[in-house]
């Protein structure tokens, strides 16, 4: 009985560490991405602000482009976040690596 608790402790704790793990990363990948993301938005309103002379217009522009972004990601909701999410916890909690 013992060493049956101790193999559920250990599968546990591979468990949380693979969870943990893998959240942690995929915060970090977020953050960077959204700094990227930013980087990229500053610089084509800067660019696009040149060639039509107004940058708030190239601002007004670039915030367009991503609130339709927005909107398609909030339509794809379930595909593009809930079911990853599923199965990447499905695949830490019944050993499925």
């Amino acid at each position: 009985m013992d060493l049956r608790l101790e193999d559920l402790k250990l599968k546990a704790v591979d468990g949380l560490s693979v969870g943990v793990s893998r959240v942690l990363s995929m915060m970090v990948i977020i953050m960077l991405g959204a700094i990227v993301l930013a980087a990229f938005a500053f610089g084509t309103i800067l660019l696009l602000g040149d060639l039509i002379g107004s940058w708030a217009a190239a601002a007004f522009i670039i915030g367009g482009v991503f609130l339709v972004a927005l909107a398609v990601m909030l339509f794809f909701w379930r595909s593009l976040f809930l079911d990853i999410f599923v199965k990447l916890f499905i695949g830490i909690f019944y050993g499925n690596e």
